[in-house]
C-alpha cells in the first residue's frame, strides 16, 4: 500500500491542530504520516505534536506557505523513504475531515485514475454550506472584480459536477497529489510567499498533462477565515499583489 504524507504548517495555529480529534484518529492508520511543519517555533505545538507521536519538523527562518509544504514535501523523501507512488496531502491546520471520509478518501485515491484531487469543502460541519473551492483559472479582468464587488475567480456549481469531473483549479486548504508528480513540477514555486501558490501549482500541473479531478462524494469542513476579502485589508493586497504575479509570469 501506498504511503500517505499528510502536511500541514502551522502559523500560531495550535488550537486548530490541538482540537482537531479525527486527525489523531487518522494518524493511525497503517501507512499514514501526519507531518506538522511548524511556522514560528510554537513551544506549546512541538510538545502536542511529538506528544502524540506525530512528525514535527520546524526552521529557523519563517517561509511561505509554498516553501513550507516544499520542506515537507522534502522531509518525507528523506526521512519517511516517501517514492513516486505515494501521496503527498496538502491540508490546511483549519480543515477537519472525519476518520470515515478519510477512508473513503484512501479508497478514491486507489481506486480513480489520476495523479492529482480535490475533495469537496464545505464551510462547517453540517455540511449544507458549500464552500467555492473549485474555480476557473482568473484571468486579467479579473483584476476589476472587486472594485465591481464580484468575486475575483469564477466558481463552478459543484452541483452540476459529477464525482471524478475535471476542474481547473481547487483550495489549497486540501489537494491531493501523487509524489510523482508534485515532483515532476518541482513543488510550490516560493516566489509565491502568500495566495495563489495552489493556482499556480495547479495551472503547471494543467499544463504538464495532469487533470485535476474533483472528488464530490469525500467531504471535510474547511473553517476558513478569509482574511484577504476586503478591498482595504493588507492581506487583500498580498492577494491582488499575488494574482498579478500568476497573471503576468503564468506562460
Amino acid at each position: 500500500m501506498s504511503k500517505i504524507i499528510i502536511g500541514i504548517v502551522s502559523h500560531g495555529h495550535y488550537e486548530y491542530i490541538s482540537k482537531n480529534e479525527e486527525l489523531l484518529k487518522i494518524a493511525e492508520l497503517n501507512n499514514v504520516y501526519v507531518v506538522i511543519k511548524d511556522n514560528i517555533k510554537e513551544g506549546k505545538l512541538e510538545n502536542y505534536v511529538k506528544t502524540h507521536e506525530l512528525e514535527y519538523v520546524t526552521t529557523n527562518e519563517i517561509l511561505g506557505f509554498g516553501e513550507n509544504n516544499n520542506f515537507i514535501f522534502n522531509h518525507a523523501k528523506q526521512k519517511l523513504n516517501a517514492n513516486n507512488e505515494d501521496w503527498f496531502i496538502i491540508f490546511n491546520p483549519d480543515v477537519v475531515i472525519t476518520l470515515d471520509e478519510f477512508k473513503k478518501l484512501i479508497v478514491s485515491l486507489t481506486a480513480q485514475n489520476g495523479a492529482f484531487f480535490a475533495p469537496n469543502l464545505f464551510k462547517s460541519e453540517e455540511l449544507v454550506e458549500s464552500e467555492n473551492s473549485v474555480r476557473y483559472f482568473p484571468k486579467l479582468t479579473n483584476l476589476f472584480n472587486p472594485f465591481l464587488m464580484k468575486p475575483i475567480n469564477s466558481p463552478y456549481n459543484k452541483d452540476m459536477l459529477n464525482e471524478g469531473d475535471i476542474v481547473e483549479w481547487a483550495s489549497g486548504a486540501f489537494l491531493c497529489i501523487k509524489c510523482s508528480a508534485f515532483e515532476l513540477v518541482s513543488g510550490f514555486n516560493e516566489k509565491y510567499f502568500m495566495y495563489y501558490e495552489d493556482v499556480d501549482l495547479c495551472y503547471r500541473l494543467n499544463k504538464a498533462n495532469i487533470s485535476l479531478r474533483f472528488l464530490k462524494n469525500i467531504s471535510a469542513v474547511h473553517k476558513g477565515e478569509y482574511k484577504n476579502r476586503s478591498i482595504f485589508s493588507k492581506h487583500f493586497l498580498w492577494y491582488l499583489n499575488s494574482l498579478t504575479r500568476f497573471l503576468f509570469t503564468k506562460r
